[in-house]
């Protein structure tokens, strides 16, 4: 049965927010506008949408000021014995240079090694609205999907991005322990003072040091007391 459009976008969301970096597709500006693929690492917004540091040095930049329309492929397919059985995503849109607090923290969040950088002169923030997305989820499972499906819900994106910054203050001080049992029992981590940095509608993001792990939700989160309930299950399913 092919899923509905809502867990279709959830799925995808979901592949993107579990990788720090993807292979980004723009249109050469010195030659010919021939396709032309670079790593990039990413990091999803509140709403799901893909947020990037660049270089005004580097190739992509100058190709997204000629043509901003890109793609960027997301995938968990490589550790496979066949590839081609992987999920994988493409995402189509336009990216655009952002200064907004909520696109740059997700960011900066994900990749604490940035900001090392991410005040030089000759670094951006630049961000993708959505066009489409391409999910293919195995062999022969294939399905276009509109941007506005791949986007989370705005309502519930707004309503936990409200109370994010408490809900990850609370986990981190009175939880602290809860916070290790998630990152060493469900995602398989080795021990150490893991941290809480933020949290959004399809789970949340654990850091240790310079190390960070992905907590998926097993559904979407709706608000602040879902996440409060999805949390509380996941420790349960942590301390069985």
């Amino acid at each position: 049965m092919r899923p509905t459009r809502a867990e279709l976008g959830f799925a995808i969301r979901q592949m993107m927010r579990s990788c720090r970096s993807a292979s980004l597709s723009t249109a050469s500006a010195k030659n010919e506008a021939w396709p032309y693929v670079s790593l990039v690492t990413v990091a999803i917004d509140i709403n799901g949408s893909p947020v990037m540091l660049f270089s005004s040095l580097s190739d992509h930049t100058r190709n997204i000021k000629v043509d901003n329309r890109a793609s960027l492929l997301f995938e968990r397919a490589s550790n496979h014995s066949n590839p081609q059985r992987g999920p994988r995503v493409s995402v189509l849109g336009k990216i655009s240079l952002t200064t907004k607090q909520e696109h740059i923290r997700p960011f900066l969040n994900k990749h604490r090694e940035a900001k090392k950088y991410a005040a030089f002169g000759d670094f951006d923030f630049f961000h993708m609205s959505i066009h489409s997305a391409h999910w293919v989820g195995g062999f022969a499972k294939a399905q276009w999907l509109s941007g506005r499906f791949v986007t989370g819900d705005i309502k519930s994106s707004q309503a936990i991005a409200a109370s994010a910054g408490s809900i990850v203050e609370h986990m981190n001080m009175d939880h602290s322990d809860t916070v290790e049992l998630l990152a060493t029992k469900l995602l398989g981590r080795k021990g150490g003072r893991w941290q809480m940095t933020s949290v959004d509608p399809e789970g949340a993001e654990l850091m240790l040091g310079y190390r960070s792990a992905r907590l998926s939700f097993p559904k979407p989160a709706t608000d602040a007391e879902s996440v409060r309930v999805l949390l509380i299950n996941m420790a349960h399913r942590a301390r069985a």
